[in-house]
């Protein structure tokens, strides 16, 4: 499914993308200090027809211990530093199975609807940098799904396209990169 005029129209009008880089400086965190918490607290799914915003992902369950931000656009591949700010998002990355330690939350601030329906068009990716073997659990919204590669820039072996998996099995602690879809 093509997107219409005016999402595109909203992503080339859309402010500068706002995020912590993965891999970068110090990130900003969300919640306490990054630890080995228990990971045995199940998350509740987002069921909702109704898009799924950063700021609802705001309050984290107490299995978080962390939340990292990194924002992607269509056709590119990297986070950008800064704040986290609009937009839809589009996975959770977690460090423990069952959905628990830190998270990094990626998001589109383009969008207004969510991902295009299939899996063969690019909308975004970026290597885990200080976060590369250490995903253990994924969770997508808004229509989208992720990719995870053992190597950087979505090179190497791959996971199929996920939607949610609460325990990566044999590609747990494995990715070092990703990519939406």
């Amino acid at each position: 499914m093509k997107r219409s005029s005016r999402t595109r129209l909203t992503a080339v009008v859309s402010g500068a993308l706002m995020v912590v880089a993965l891999g970068a400086a110090t990130p900003a965190v969300a919640g306490t200090a990054d630890g080995a918490g228990a990971a045995g607290v199940q998350v509740q799914e987002v069921g909702s027809a109704a898009p799924v915003l950063v700021e609802d992902l705001a309050a984290a369950p107490a299995s978080v211990t962390a939340t990292y931000y990194c924002a992607v656009r269509d056709g590119t591949f990297g986070c950008q530093s800064g704040a986290p700010g609009d937009g839809l998002v589009v996975a959770e990355l977690f460090q423990h199975a069952e959905f628990g330690g830190w998270r990094v939350v990626v998001f589109n601030p383009a969008y207004s609807y969510g991902c295009s329906s299939g899996t063969g068009d690019n909308e975004g990716g970026a290597n885990l940098g200080t976060y590369q073997n250490a995903v253990s659990a994924v969770k997508t919204y808004n229509h989208c799904d992720v990719r995870l590669f053992d190597g950087n820039a979505k090179s190497g072996a791959a996971t199929g396209f996920i939607d949610r998996d609460n325990n990566l099995g044999s590609f747990n602690d494995r990715a070092n990169s990703f990519a939406i879809s």
